[in-house]
């Protein structure tokens, strides 16, 4: 009995110590867990930090750009409002319209049509006379009315028209002569020096035209 004292002293002794092994191995174990598991709140800060050290940048100064050159033009604009070439006589013909009388004086309307192969353009007041049989002018050529002349471009086919106003030659004062008579009728178109003849029986006295103007 004396001899199994010591033994059983002896076996206490040695599951103490292993205990103590144990508990000493785990505690190391849960502080190595605690030190590795980060907070959310220190990887919030964390991002905040970056974030703001992010910002804290200076950005690169933009560069200038270099100035745009211009472009050379190659003629004239070839835009819808662009002027075409100006009607040439032999391009066109000419016809008399309509006849009106009022206030003593007679208004005569007539037509320069484009016979061309492309469009053309009229600005202004065609040269109008009319002529006695053996081509000279009676009294003088018309004058203009001064109304303001604005621009008319003809495709092929298409007509401009200008009205003509002859004062009655029978009126006291007017100084025309009812003997004058009329055998042709003489048109330069706007900006031409050619002149288109046809025959004409409209009496002459202080003759005034207007602009061509679309017809």
């Amino acid at each position: 009995m004396k001899n199994s004292i010591p033994m059983v002293a002896g076996l206490i002794v040695l599951t103490t110590s292993f205990l103590s092994g144990c508990a000493s191995t785990s505690s190391p174990t849960a502080a190595t867990s605690s030190t590795v598991q980060p907070t959310k709140s220190s990887v919030q800060t964390a991002t905040t930090s970056a974030l703001a050290t992010t910002s804290a940048q200076p950005t690169a100064p933009t560069q200038p750009t270099a100035p745009t050159q211009p472009t050379a033009s190659n003629g004239p604009n070839t835009g819808a409002n662009t002027r075409a070439a100006t009607c040439q006589t032999q391009h066109l013909t000419l016809t008399q319209g309509s006849v009106g009388a009022a206030a003593g004086s007679t208004y005569i309307t007539y037509y320069l049509q484009n016979r061309g192969p492309a469009t053309c353009s009229m600005l202004g007041y065609p040269g109008f006379s009319l002529l006695f049989a053996n081509g000279s002018v009676i009294q003088r050529p018309a004058t203009r009315d001064r109304t303001a002349a604005s621009l008319v471009q003809l495709k092929p086919g298409q007509r401009a028209k200008f009205v003509v106003r002859s004062v009655d030659a029978s009126i006291a004062g007017s100084g025309c002569s009812t003997n004058w008579k009329t055998a042709q009728v003489q048109v330069y178109p706007p900006n031409q020096t050619i002149a288109i003849r046809q025959p004409s029986t409209i009496s002459a006295c202080d003759l005034s035209v207007g602009p061509m103007s679309a017809a």
